[in-house]
């Protein structure tokens, strides 16, 4: 056993960082990483999995990975316990583990106390291994970390605070930890990081929509007019030609519009909050804020409207389609398909301006989303004299006194 473990997850950008012709190092990967040949060789295995999955034979990283697990016997694998059939398997040491190094925390979780077990991915599992090993053997005192960013939304709203919480254990208890990730790779809370958006990003903004905004437009009234002359070839003869003429059409008028929307709703937004900054800025002097909360507050809400818009939209198109059919049934050139058509055409520019108002909706909270990200990539932390929370505190006892 050598002194330094090295654990290595899946995530391209890192892992290559790792040199594997050393062998200076025990190394620790998870899963099929070895049976699907990602990685040649491994001093050890996490297949911390429930058995149906890893003996699933349908497998998606490999179909095999069971029969290896059976058949190798050369790599230690730790599994929920040992089993007859998978030759070196070994069993995770939960228990003992926790009882060694979690049994100084104390959980209460809505008044009641519950056992501290901290665990959310297999990463978690090996870095923990690591630390147990370093108390009770005392083998291990550096540990190495590789292809563990924890980017898709599932790592990192559930399992990066575990990849986090051990990390930290382990540098506490005297081991030398090497990361190989960006994913605490952030500005320092308090020392660094503004969140004032600058004024002119909305002007910016408008700018640059403007011209796709106007552009469009000119391609809808051209659309409305070609939807309009199959509406009418339509009301004289309803044969197959002119129904798929003006079908269409009409989605040509709803994806153009809908477009038209999203660009008009995210320019109508750029002016709301640029008027808001105006307003701010009169009343302090020069100075506005407009916090993360506010835009993510704003979609939310704009979120809700189009889901109640949306509804809208669809029973308009279901009655349009009723209307559509009920042309086709009268006869041609009689008073009954006349009627029909004109309630076809009102009902028709009833279900295209619903179409704009899910559309500007949309763009509106887009933009919100759009904000965000601004700020997620610039902001990072609330410190510095600009910081958010500095602010946000200093304009509040202004206020009061």
């Amino acid at each position: 056993m050598n002194k330094t473990v090295a654990i290595i997850g899946s995530h391209p950008t890192t892992r290559k960082e790792f040199d594997w012709s050393r062998d200076d190092c025990d190394i620790w990967v998870f899963n099929e990483a070895i049976s699907n040949k990602t990685f040649e060789r491994a001093d050890a295995v996490f297949q911390i999995h429930e058995e149906a999955i890893w003996r699933n034979p349908a497998n998606r990283n490999d179909k095999d990975h069971a029969k290896w697990l059976k058949e190798q016997e050369q790599v230690k694998v730790y599994m929920q316990e040992h089993y007859k059939d998978v030759p070196m398997s070994e069993e995770f040491p939960l228990d003992d583990l926790c009882m060694s190094m979690l049994s100084n925390v104390t959980m209460f979780v809505g008044g009641e106390q519950r056992e501290f077990k901290y665990f959310s991915n297999s990463v978690d599992y090996a870095l923990a291994m690591a630390g147990y090993v370093h108390k009770k053997y005392g083998n291990y005192n550096k540990v190495e970390l590789y292809g563990v960013e924890m980017e898709t939304n599932t790592e990192y709203q559930y399992q990066r605070t575990g990849v986090a919480y051990w990390l930290g254990y382990l540098s506490c208890i005297g081991l030398n930890v090497e990361i190989h990730a960006s994913i605490f790779d952030f500005p320092l809370y308090g020392y660094q990081g503004e969140v004032v958006m600058p004024y002119e990003r909305f002007d910016e903004r408008i700018t640059f929509l403007r011209p796709m905004a106007e552009k469009l437009a000119k391609n809808y009234q051209a659309a409305v007019m070609t939807f309009n002359k199959a509406l009418g070839a339509f009301a004289v003869n309803a044969g197959v030609k002119e129904e798929e003429a003006l079908f269409k059409a009409a989605e040509t008028v709803r994806n153009i519009g809908r477009e038209l929307g999203e660009l008009d709703g995210a320019i109508q937004e750029n002016r709301r909050y640029k008027e808001k900054a105006d307003t701010m800025k009169k009343e302090t002097g020069g100075e506005f804020l407009f916090s993360r909360q506010e835009f993510e507050s704003a979609a939310k809400m704009l979120g809700n409207k189009i889901k109640r818009e949306e509804t809208a939209f669809i029973m308009l198109g279901t009655t349009l389609q009723h209307m559509h059919d009920g042309i086709k049934r009268a006869a041609k050139g009689s008073p009954k398909r006349k009627k029909a058509v004109d309630l076809y055409s009102q009902q028709s520019k009833q279900y295209l301006h619903q179409n704009n108002v899910v559309a500007v909706l949309t763009g509106a909270a887009k933009e919100n989303w759009e904000f965000m990200g601004w700020m997620d990539k610039h902001i990072k932390a609330a410190g510095g004299s600009k910081s958010e929370a500095a602010l946000l505190e200093m304009k509040a006892n202004a206020n009061v006194a």
